[in-house]
């Protein structure tokens, strides 16, 4: 896990997206924390095409839904 500024992050975006490719990234900026998280594309389709199909049917619990695609984040970044 890394912690950078803001002025790091806008200093040396490649360095940091590379590194958000193997560990966890923190951008700090003020009060605020942001979580750098990398997504593969073929996982952004699936989620996609699953937020479509779940819109449509009247059977799916939205909150379970959503509990589904957090786990499945925390699986990708590990």
């Amino acid at each position: 896990m890394t912690i950078i500024s803001s002025k790091e992050f806008a200093i040396n975006q490649e360095k940091i997206y590379t590194m958000a490719l193997n560990e966890r990234v923190f951008i700090k900026r003020g009060k605020n924390i942001f979580y750098l998280a990398c997504a593969n594309l073929d996982d952004e389709a699936t989620d996609l095409a699953d937020a479509k199909a779940a819109e449509s049917d009247k059977n799916i619990n939205v909150d379970d839904y959503l509990n589904s695609i957090y786990e499945r984040a925390k699986c990708i970044s590990k």
